[in-house]
């Protein structure tokens, strides 16, 4: 992807407990994508990025002590960085309070379906 957002891109997905909400957006040639839902916070970030040498990206990531997005965040990163060739940096926080396997699983379902429709947006 070469072309420039016009504007961020906003995905959600999901309702009630489950829903979520991704936004992306420019910064400079890079992309920035925010993942939240529920009580929306910064649970995990993660970078993925072209290190020079082509081939696959490379992602690093950070958890906030406690917390479980960075697998949501660090796949979403990789997603990305692979469709644009651009680095990517992912804000992943997700809250629900007293969440069910079964929202949890949903949850997790909505954010794979919106990075998917992001990635057919941008293609």
């Amino acid at each position: 992807m070469n072309s420039r957002l016009q504007a961020p891109l906003i995905v959600e997905k999901g309702c009630d407990r489950t829903a979520v909400r991704l936004e992306l957006r420019e910064f400079g040639r890079d992309l920035i994508l925010l993942v939240g839902g529920g009580e929306s916070h910064a649970g995990a970030v993660a970078m993925s990025h072209h290190g020079g040498l082509g081939g696959e990206p490379n992602t690093d990531g950070l958890i906030n002590p406690g917390h479980k997005e960075d697998i949501l965040a660090q796949g979403a990163a990789l997603a990305l960085a692979r469709a644009t060739g651009r680095t990517c940096v992912v804000v992943a926080g997700i809250h629900q309070d007293e969440a069910t396997r079964e929202e949890i699983e949903e949850i997790v379902a909505n954010v794979d379906r919106a990075v998917e429709d992001l990635l057919d947006r941008l293609a």
